[in-house]
């Protein structure tokens, strides 16, 4: 393997990241220097998992109270309408409850 090839594997390898905060990018070097012995993917890696976990993790207590919010109330509250004491008529005009065609109580 010749140099020029050695230099495009090391391309090909590599990460750059740009405009990260500095207080990120020293939180993130001193991470990476206790835990991973100052490599800097394995950290990479490891900080992309436990985000990854946290969104799944996230994401199923989520449906869990979803399915709780229907188990106890019949309807999730996020499908629940509010009721309200207005109804919207086909020509998109707003009347009251009780009214007549013309919105007026008889």
């Amino acid at each position: 393997m010749g140099i020029e090839e050695l230099q495009k594997k090391i391309k090909e390898l590599s990460l750059v990241i740009s405009r990260v905060p500095r207080k990120t990018k020293d939180e993130f070097i001193a991470l990476a220097n206790s835990e991973f012995c100052g490599d800097y993917g394995m950290c990479l890696k490891y900080i992309f998992e436990q985000a990854m976990e946290k969104n799944v993790i996230k994401s199923f207590f989520e449906n869990v109270d979803f399915k709780l919010d229907y188990i106890i109330g019949g309807t999730p509250q996020s499908e629940q309408k509010p009721e309200t004491d207005t109804i919207k008529m086909v020509n998109g005009r707003i009347v009251e409850k009780g009214g007549d065609k013309h919105g007026k109580f008889k």
